[in-house]
């Protein structure tokens, strides 16, 4: 889809909430009188006026689609707002299960980019301060007593201190351990 075509859309549902949104408390219906069937609007603010008159040969369906647009659409925008939320709620899970399957070693990599978590290792162990991803990953390495980040990949007991390492870490950003 280009990119116009979708601001266009955006564009459009715009108006539709706006519309929908002026609509907010008014209740349309038929009502037949003299053998004239009117598409009736009882507003929020108490008048009832009339949208217009529609044809005898319309068809049943036909006077139920034109008498029900505005529940219409306000049905179709929540349902919308549904999908929207849902989406953005599968894509949430999707990251955090791709965050799950990265590597601890990449993860504590990642971690030590960080610079809270730079402040923190500087609070744990010797070595003075911790001001860049270097210094993180070399305090991480001697805290876990580990060469490597990558013995963190296999369950053992440098896995068990990572991950009691990031409980700590947690507590601390909490404000427990400040």
């Amino acid at each position: 889809m280009m990119a116009t075509e979708r601001e266009r859309e955006k564009a459009r549902l715009a108006l539709y909430r706006d519309l929908a949104a002026r609509l907010d408390g008014d209740s349309w219906g038929l009502e037949v009188e003299g053998g004239e069937t009117r598409i009736v609007s009882q507003r929020s603010t108490g008048e009832s006026v009339c949208l217009c008159t529609i044809h005898a040969d319309a068809l049943g369906h036909e006077y139920e689609l034109i008498s029900g647009a505005a529940g219409l659409l306000s049905l179709f925008l929540t349902l919308q707002d549904r999908a929207a939320a849902k989406v953005r709620e599968l894509a949430a899970e999707l990251d955090q299960g791709r965050r799950r399957n990265t590597p601890l070693a990449s993860r504590a990599a990642m971690l030590c980019q960080d610079e809270r978590f730079q402040r923190f290792l500087e609070s744990r162990g010797a070595g003075g301060p911790v001001r860049d991803k270097q210094a993180a990953d070399t305090r991480l390495k001697s805290l876990l007593a580990i060469s490597s980040k990558t013995e963190l990949n296999d369950a053992g007991d440098a896995q068990r201190k990572y991950f009691k390492l990031l409980d700590d870490y947690r507590a601390w950003k909490s404000g427990a351990g400040r």
